[in-house]
């Protein structure tokens, strides 16, 4: 399809034209084998998340839940979509206990 054919439909339908990758309800899209660049957005989001989550004023069961809710339903998504490469879930992971243990 050309480009102006692309452009014509794009702006019937209300759409814009983008490139991969891109980003669709915060789910990475992307051509080929998953990779960690490309999942590296929601691992920056919820280090974030746990980082001011250290200096609020909560339980420990309080943060515990954070976690299990927030942080979890950020990925459970991505999870039916990919399979996310190990190195990025150890990360996630270590990232996770470190905050658990110095709250």
């Amino acid at each position: 399809m050309s480009g102006t054919q692309t452009n014509m439909i794009a702006n019937l339908l209300g759409f814009f034209v983008g490139t991969i990758p891109l980003q669709y309800l915060g789910c990475p899209i992307f051509q080929g084998k998953p990779k960690v660049i490309h999942f590296r957005m929601i691992t920056d989001r919820i280090k974030n998340k746990l980082a001011t989550w250290k200096g609020r004023i909560l339980s420990i069961m309080g943060r515990v839940q954070l976690v299990k809710s927030i942080i979890h339903g950020m990925l459970v998504y991505s999870f039916y979509v990919y399979l996310w490469p190990r190195r990025l879930l150890r990360l996630l992971d270590s990232w996770i206990k470190k905050n658990y243990l110095e709250w």
